[in-house]
């Protein structure tokens, strides 16, 4: 079932097409239909020795949920995969579990069994494991009897948490699960104090724009921790002068709507974490940063800090609090050079071949992050020692900001689309080579993925203004040069295409 689409397409070279839209002749439904009533029952002859009528029936739904993402226009036919099929089953599930809930299970327990199968001789691919980490999410989310006080209690395990984080966020493997596995292990921490663990500190490093940020927005989703975000870079030593740490358990403690045991279990997020490595010389000759480190370090290590709230002493414990650090750690590179020199005894110049010399790949930046390298970053070596986690994220590449574009759920792309056919029933269309024209301005920006929504809104600005004043528009094609030189975009009415030409509208 992991390529149901691709199988049927092969057999139906008008499948890719959408229905009712192959030139001037009709998609036949009905040898459509059969095509893929035939194929699910093949697939589930062989991990299924019977089959009930009430299986038959989970059956002739699952057959219309197949149908359902062939007909959604947003979805591309070479990009119709069995998660969009469970991703239109979850719309069901969260509109009414007592109408779709005994078909859902059957259908859910059907797609794992086969999934399993054909995984059993090899080791999964990343789609395997999303397809079960979304079946699982969708069983303890809408099958498994949960408390109405407590729904987010289900997003426990990090395999859970992160086939969210997957319909979300494109790619960074390595850091949605280091991240998931620090939340689920801040959960045990807080339902066993009396308990001893390890430090739970997580250090995120990459580029700005790579997704250290949204991973965090869309775990604050799925939980029920009060969690707060906050750029470090201009904290102070001093209560009296800029920024300080009290500030940043405050604002924990706001999120946290003023309640202290609550506070106590939140979740702080460090961005801009690498600025306070940096020396920054104060006018008495004081490196600042050195002494924020330190007060740092007695946030971080679990101490009482006391704040004034109100005007009133208030002690707040951050023993059991969850602190994720975040930075680009720009040149680090170079220090992972000089201490791998160190460790394996090379001399200084080990040759104009060396591997060394050469640009490191992301495998031998995260194989080398050690405490070591942190230290002659600039870290104090005590802060060095809290941290328990070291994640290093990708730097995007055209692909994978394309990917942003169009994959994640309610990506920007549908957001345009939505809008549009609310201010005017029309379609909007991006070509290849527009989509890839984003992505490449994009690349050329310091903020990564941030940038795509300035340069649609920017290409799409005169669009989303002149559409609503044109009378039976169908729909609007975006190509390279709407986006690169701001040309208009191609506009198509009833009883005209694309080609004919704008039609007049008032300004």
């Amino acid at each position: 079932m992991i390529n149901l689409f691709q199988e049927i397409q092969k057999k139906n070279k008008m499948f890719g097409m959408p229905i009712g839209a192959a030139g001037n002749k009709l998609l036949d439904n009905s040898m459509l239909g059969k095509d893929i009533s035939e194929y699910i029952v093949k697939r589930l002859a062989i991990v299924c020795d019977d089959v009930q009528i009430a299986d038959a029936d989970a059956l002739s739904y699952l057959e219309i949920l197949c149908f359902r993402v062939i007909e959604d226009s947003r979805i591309m036919p070479q990009m119709r995969s069995l998660l969009h099929v469970l991703e239109k089953l979850e719309e069901d599930l969260s509109y009414s579990t007592e109408i779709f809930g005994e078909r859902a299970r059957f259908i859910l327990d059907f797609l794992e069994a086969d999934t399993l199968r054909k995984a059993v001789d090899k080791s999964m691919n990343s789609r395997e494991r999303n397809v079960l980490g979304r079946i699982t999410r969708m069983r303890r989310t809408y099958l498994e009897k949960m408390s109405d006080a407590a729904p987010k209690e289900s997003w426990k395990r990090p395999a859970e948490m992160k086939a969210y984080l997957d319909d979300y966020i494109i790619g960074q493997d390595d850091a949605k699960m280091a991240v998931c596995t620090a939340v689920y292990g801040h959960g045990k921490r807080l339902r066993h104090p009396e308990q001893k663990f390890a430090p739970n500190v997580v250090l995120l490093i990459g580029p700005s724009g790579c997704g250290k940020t949204e991973i965090m927005r869309r775990i604050r989703d799925i939980v029920d921790y009060p969690m707060v975000f906050t750029d470090v870079s201009s904290l102070g030593a001093s209560q009296f002068r800029g920024r300080h740490k009290e500030d940043i358990l405050l604002e924990l403690y706001e999120a946290a709507g003023r309640k202290k045991a609550d506070a106590e279990r939140g979740i702080i997020f460090m961005d801009e974490f690498d600025k306070l490595l940096l020396p920054a010389i104060s006018e008495r000759g004081v490196n600042i940063h050195d002494d924020v480190q330190s007060q740092m370090l007695t946030m971080l290590e679990g101490s009482e800090i006391e704040l004034k709230a109100d005007g009133m002493p208030l002690l707040l414990d951050t023993s059991h609090m969850l602190f994720v650090l975040a930075g680009a750690f720009q040149g680090i590179e170079e220090y992972i050079k000089s201490d791998k020199k160190k460790r394996e005894n090379l001399p200084g110049n080990i040759g104009f071949l060396s591997p060394l010399e050469k640009e490191m790949d992301l495998s031998f930046i995260r194989d080398n992050i050690n405490h070591e390298v942190l230290m002659e970053y600039g870290m104090k070596r005590e802060l060095a020692g809290r941290v328990s986690t070291v994640s290093v994220l990708e730097r995007l590449t055209e692909q994978d900001l394309i990917r942003i574009l169009t994959e994640p759920k309610d990506n920007l792309i549908e957001r345009y689309e939505r809008e549009l056919q609310l201010s005017v029933a029309a379609d909007l269309i991006f070509t290849d080579d527009a989509l890839l024209a984003v992505a490449r301005q994009a690349l050329k920006t310091p903020v990564g993925a941030r940038a795509l929504q300035s340069i649609l809104g920017k290409a799409l600005r005169k669009v989303l203004y002149r559409a609503p004043e044109m009378k039976g528009l169908k729909r609007v094609v975006i190509n390279e040069d709407v986006i690169l030189n701001g040309a208009e975009a191609m506009y198509e009415v009833e009883g005209t295409s694309a080609d004919d030409g704008l039609p007049e509208v008032e300004s």
